[in-house]
């Protein structure tokens, strides 16, 4: 899809969210069932995640027109994306995507502050649970990200990229209880430790 034919879909609604890092979809098919008036699209870079949720909407049963699936990495964002979106959510993100953005890494926010629309809210929850024993190997170095790291260290590597953090708070697992993510469920049956929630603005 084109730049144009991306607008022209996007100007037929209220308003353009999007989940990074979509996994299975399920996130995006809940959110656009219970907000129609806007286009919800999800990003993942891996296509057999998300092929039963675009199988799902294109069905004459379940079809939902206010979704759009892209097939990319935040590393390789599309430009065609740029400035469209006017809420970003990134849900329990693993792999680069999530050590990124716990180190605040350029690679990963530049791209994530650029698809968003002046004033865009960004919502970010990771799982605290990688640092539980035993710690996978592939997080071993990386740093605990607490309430505190994000205040002293991840909010002006956020900034530098256009991303102005407002807020950062703890969720418990009565919070991921009302997250529609399949992860969220596995989650919400554990106990601590939580998740951590980081709310940003782009600012140009």
């Amino acid at each position: 899809m084109d730049e144009s034919t991306f607008d022209a879909l996007a100007g037929q609604y209220a308003g353009v969210d999007i989940d990074v890092g979509a996994g299975d979809g399920r996130f995006v098919l809940d959110r656009a069932a219970r907000r129609p008036e806007r286009l919800i699209v999800g990003l993942d870079p891996v296509a057999e995640a998300l092929a039963d949720a675009a199988n799902r909407v294109t069905r004459r049963r379940t079809r939902q027109e206010n979704v759009l699936f892209v097939i990319a990495s935040v590393e390789q964002m599309p430009p065609e994306l740029a400035g469209k979106f006017d809420r970003v959510y990134v849900n329990l993100p693993w792999g680069s995507l999530m050590r990124g953005l716990m180190v605040g890494d350029i690679e990963i926010l530049e791209p994530l502050a650029a698809i968003g629309k002046p004033g865009a809210q960004y919502r970010i929850i990771l799982n605290l649970r990688v640092f539980s024993d035993p710690v996978p190997l592939e997080v071993q170095d990386l740093p605990e990200t607490t309430v505190e790291y994000v205040h002293e260290q991840l909010t002006t590597r956020y900034q530098a990229c256009g991303l102005e953090v407002t807020s950062a708070r703890l969720l418990e697992h009565t919070d991921l209880e009302r997250l529609p993510t399949t992860w969220a469920r596995r989650l919400s049956h554990q106990r601590p430790p939580p998740s951590l929630e980081v709310r940003a603005e782009r600012r140009l």
